[in-house]
């Protein structure tokens, strides 16, 4: 349901802003993702090898945690659904990232951070409704 309302942005998605640096930072070492990742779409197909591939993994969680940092970023106006979605997308491939680092300070900071998007995820969300947030 497409509700005219205006909420501002709940303070748990606003600290996602900072948060979101470290833990980009900690898969790009952590996994060594290149600086550029190449999206290979000639085919429906194509990525099937690469939804098994811990880098392929962690840079397309990179990507989702930029999205993330866009929608977290104060005056940027979002919906609650699109941080609800994120934050799903986010979820379980960082529990297989934390489960696949080698160093544990790093699993602990992916899990920490993973708390913190569920947090906001959960306040960003509301009684379920959809609504702007500014």
């Amino acid at each position: 349901m497409i509700t005219e309302e205006d909420r501002p942005k709940p303070p748990e998605l606003l600290s996602l802003y900072a948060a979101t640096s470290e833990a980009f930072g900690i898969l790009k070492e952590e996994f060594q993702v290149p600086d550029t990742y190449e999206l290979v779409l000639h085919h429906v197909d194509a990525a099937e090898p690469v939804l098994r591939s811990t880098l392929d993994i962690a840079a397309i969680t990179m990507r989702k945690i930029q999205a993330l940092r866009w929608v977290a970023t104060p005056g940027v106006e979002t919906a609650n659904d699109v941080v609800v979605t994120l934050a799903a997308d986010l979820l379980r491939a960082i529990d297989h990232l934390v489960g696949c680092c080698a160093d544990e300070a790093r699993a602990d900071a992916l899990t920490t951070f993973k708390n913190h998007v569920v947090l906001a995820a959960r306040r960003a969300g509301g009684d379920g409704g959809v609504a702007r947030l500014r």
